[in-house]
């Protein structure tokens, strides 16, 4: 009888090792709570600017600080063949938290290297962090043709009460506003040195007093946007803003047209300007700390024709590229009617972590300004759901990338057993994604199975024990 005891209790371990093993590429993943399921170690990449982080387990999201430790574990359901996971973006250097306002549409999420479009981005835990907005509004001679047209369309935008309301957050007296205009050279907006508008009422003021009025020239934007990301954040009161605060630096770089720093320049001859800017701000957002700019860059207008931005990161730029078949057009007079060189803000922008827009009136202003001020989030909760659940049947890769902003990439494995299903997630009237069944019934499930299991281990050895007290089978005495 002993032996069959031992026999059955090696059965047991065998069978669970069986189960808690199946389908797994990688050494000891971690099992995901509530499920069947584990979830291995994720691989950011190399060329990440910023890292995505998956949260993998409750100390995770305790170390992490946050409100809601359950719904930051991942979860899945293989009857619907969802997931669901919690991340946040930090640095790879300080590995300090990285508050980000994102949209839907700024990351990708793949499965086994297959896009997904079934998915939702949930926020969780707005930040009320310092942030400092540099606004680098283009003062050419341009921007005040046709009884200033284009900078009536700019003092609108930045008097909207939704811009100001974003720019100064309630309850967070972190947040400050410098702005500067260029031309040859940069200045406050008053015409001194740039100065922090810390409140409403300063900021409002600025723009009412100062915005209006004329100026002219060249339009040196290159040079303003290699200002704004070093010269400007290294004068003491904004270095010391941004320390004491904690804040990180957004530029806005405003135009209406063309880098044009004299009447014969060429689209050609902005290429090497271009890629000498690209550089300063690229060495600039490799810094540590609260000195990495993100930069958003702005037209007003329309795009001058319908060529994009050559693909890729970190490309070279040539005057093929920027210009195509109009490198040896002059600007002043000429390029400069069609419209904005829309493809020098994107390549600013991509290599500045930012977005670029083009906007012709004062609501699509605003919009930017606003988006640029977007409430950041702590983390955020990811769900995505595979047409077939029999992709839940072995073992997958999960992949995360931000797209059209910081570059940031990660993947990560997850291991379903293949013998054994929790029991199916609920989904309760009106709510899209699954809910995770509660212990309770998972419990149910296994106890009446354990204790068939010891029912049948000590089965043979009761009735043994009851036939010899009933037969008193008893060995005699001698």
């Amino acid at each position: 009888m002993g032996y069959s005891r031992i026999f059955l209790g090696l059965a047991l371990l065998f069978g669970w090792l069986l189960v808690s093993t199946a389908c797994q590429t990688e050494m000891y993943p971690k099992p995901i709570k509530g499920t069947t399921y584990r979830i291995g170690e994720q691989t950011p990449a190399d060329e990440s600017e910023i890292t995505i982080h998956i949260f993998d387990d409750i100390w995770d999201c305790a170390n992490q600080q946050v409100d809601d430790v359950y719904g930051c574990q991942p979860q899945a359901d293989r009857s619907s063949g969802e997931l669901r996971l919690g991340f946040f973006l930090r640095d790879p250097q300080t590995l300090d938290l990285l508050p980000r306002s994102l949209r839907r549409d700024e990351i990708l999420v793949m499965h086994n290297d297959a896009r997904q479009d079934e998915f939702e981005l949930i926020p969780k835990e707005p930040i009320k962090s310092g942030q400092l907005f540099i606004l680098v509004v283009d003062g050419s001679s341009s921007m005040y043709e046709n009884d200033g047209e284009r900078i009536q369309k700019v003092y609108q935008a930045l008097l909207n009460k939704r811009v100001i309301s974003g720019f100064y957050p309630e309850d967070n007296n972190k947040t400050g506003v410098v702005i500067v205009r260029f031309n040859k050279e940069v200045r406050g907006l008053d015409g001194g040195t740039p100065r922090i508008l810390k409140t409403k009422e300063q900021y409002e003021a600025m723009v009412k007093n100062h915005l209006m009025t004329r100026t002219g020239g060249f339009t040196h934007l290159y040079d303003a946007a290699k200002y704004a990301v070093t010269e400007l954040l290294e004068q003491d009161k904004i270095r010391e803003f941004l320390m004491t605060k904690s804040a990180e630096p957004t530029i806005v770089l405003l135009t209406d047209g063309f880098n044009n720093e004299q009447g014969r320049d060429t689209c050609g001859d902005n290429a090497p300007r271009l890629q000498a800017a690209l550089d300063v701000i690229r060495d600039r957002r490799k810094s540590v700390g609260s000195l990495q700019p993100r930069v958003f860059a702005v037209g007003l207008g329309g795009p001058w024709n319908n060529r994009k931005k050559p693909k890729g990161f970190n490309q070279k730029v040539t005057a093929q590229g920027l210009c195509g078949q109009w490198m040896n057009n002059i600007i002043n007079g000429g390029l400069e009617k069609g419209g904005i060189d829309h493809i020098s803000l994107e390549w600013m922008a991509e290599v500045g972590g930012g977005q670029a827009f083009v906007r012709r009136n004062p609501k699509g202003l605003a919009d930017v300004f606003q988006a640029a001020a977007a409430a950041r989030y702590k983390w955020y909760q990811l769900y995505y759901r595979v047409p077939d659940n029999y992709y839940h049947r072995r073992s997958f890769e999960v992949q995360l990338r931000l797209q059209g902003y910081e570059r940031a990439y990660t993947k990560v494995r997850i291991h379903p057993s293949g013998w054994l299903d929790a029991p199916s997630g609920t989904h309760p009237p009106g709510q899209y994604w699954f809910s995770p069944t509660p212990l309770r019934r998972s419990v149910a499930l296994i106890m009446p199975i354990l204790g068939l299991l010891v029912f049948l281990n000590f089965i043979g050895a009761a009735t043994f024990n009851a036939r010899r007290t009933i037969f008193r089978r008893a060995k005699p005495r001698k």
